[in-house]
């Protein structure tokens, strides 16, 4: 499932991701509403940039009991509420594959684990960076980039102190400002430890003295004409346009493993239950007390989905039950299930301003300058791919 407003492909230019991730950066994340505040798993929330729609209208009726069949014509199946459920951003590794190695740099590894947590720490830092490979192989780049800088580093008995990589991350509390505590709430949110904020921060400055070293010239000069067309190409960017996004909430009743004849007899029974559970229903506020005194009710926490992504006539039914009348009963594997509109609202990136721009385009030169310097420094290494897939 891709993230709204996600990345796609690495590619050459400044991307959306990372121009998420620089204005988040530049103007203090403790003042701006993380997107994961209202994509997150468990809590949608409010956003200062989001215009509040109406929400479906509130006509037509709840599904009989003995509409089974015909509901089950609506998708709303797990997979199909997953599928529009925008992701929280964080990246999985399984325990076989989380120490595997990628690479090895004079004998230092990256392994998937390390991969992931970059990726976990860029969306913690505001950016929606993809989960893909290839959003995995650019992040391998960078921290083989940092692995180089490093060796050299050490050949010539150079290393950063870590009394100043404690103070790079209290001066970015301070300008973020946050508490120190806020921030590791931040990293954790996305399965992040300040280990891998303080990696990240001594490999830049390794980088950096790579770059003194060689006397690179970081001088980079942004003109007017080149803020213009940036700024034309994000405004036109479809990930830019508002997504409607619709907060539901499922009410499940479970029916256990029995035999098939048994078994539709308890989907009946549980129907019949579902059918009392929506007649009381007057709202998702009201969900508990509908559900009050039948037997072995599960019910779900409110999430968010792209509405465009929900399948068509499950679509409808929102509309059509409005947000006082709950969708079902739908049956499944698990047994009986429910589905409760609690409205619908747009949510629309925030457009950035001309310095920001310029900003960001003068990082992105001076990431071009910083590959090549780091290019020229890797002919001194031994770079080694234990995946072969990750090879340039």
């Amino acid at each position: 499932m891709k993230t709204l407003w996600s990345v796609g492909p690495a590619k050459s230019g400044l991307t959306i991701s990372t121009l998420t991730a620089v204005l988040l950066l530049l103007a203090g994340c403790g003042n701006q509403v993380d997107l994961y505040d209202y994509f997150g798993d468990d809590k949608p929330a409010g956003s200062p940039s989001a215009t509040v729609g109406q929400p479906g209208a509130d006509t037509g009726g709840a599904q009989p009991a003995n509409a089974l069949v015909g509901n089950s014509s609506l998708g709303a199946t797990d997979a199909a509420l997953a599928n529009a459920r925008p992701s929280n951003g964080i990246e999985k590794v399984s325990l076989r594959n989380a120490q595997g190695v990628a690479v090895t740099v004079d004998d230092l590894p990256i392994t998937n684990f390390d991969i992931s947590q970059r990726i976990n720490l860029e969306n913690a830092l505001g950016a929606r960076v993809s989960t893909d490979f290839a959003s995995r192989k650019r992040i391998l780049s960078t921290l083989i980039n940092e692995k180089v800088a490093k060796s050299k580093a050490s050949t010539q008995n150079f290393k950063i102190p870590d009394k100043d990589l404690d103070e790079r991350v209290s001066n970015m509390v301070e300008r973020m400002k946050v508490s120190r505590a806020d921030l590791k709430k931040r990293l954790a949110e996305k399965d992040v430890n300040e280990t891998t904020l303080k990696n990240q921060i001594e490999g830049t400055l390794y980088i950096r003295w790579v770059m003194s070293q060689q006397q690179t010239d970081t001088s980079v000069d942004i003109n007017d004409a080149a803020v213009d067309a940036k700024m034309n190409e994000i405004m036109s960017d479809p990930q830019m346009k508002p997504v409607t996004v619709v907060t539901l909430q499922q009410v499940n009743l479970p029916v256990g493993k029995t035999t098939e004849a048994m078994r539709q007899q308890l989907l009946y029974a549980r129907s019949v239950e579902a059918q009392q559970i929506m007649g009381r229903y007057r709202g998702c506020k009201t969900i508990r007390a509908a559900s009050k005194d039948v037997f072995d009710v599960k019910i779900g926490k409110p999430i968010e989905a792209d509405l465009g992504k929900l399948p068509g006539q499950l679509q409808e039914a929102l509309h059509k039950a409005g947000t006082r009348k709950m969708i079902g009963p739908i049956p499944g594997r698990s047994g009986i299930q429910l589905i409760a509109n609690c409205g619908v609202r747009k949510i629309s990136p925030p457009m950035p301003s001309r310095e920001q721009i310029k900003a960001s385009l003068r990082s992105e030169r001076l990431d071009e300058v910083i590959q090549q310097a780091m290019a020229e420094a890797r002919k001194d290494s031994f770079i080694d791919y234990k995946d072969p897939a990750f090879k340039p």
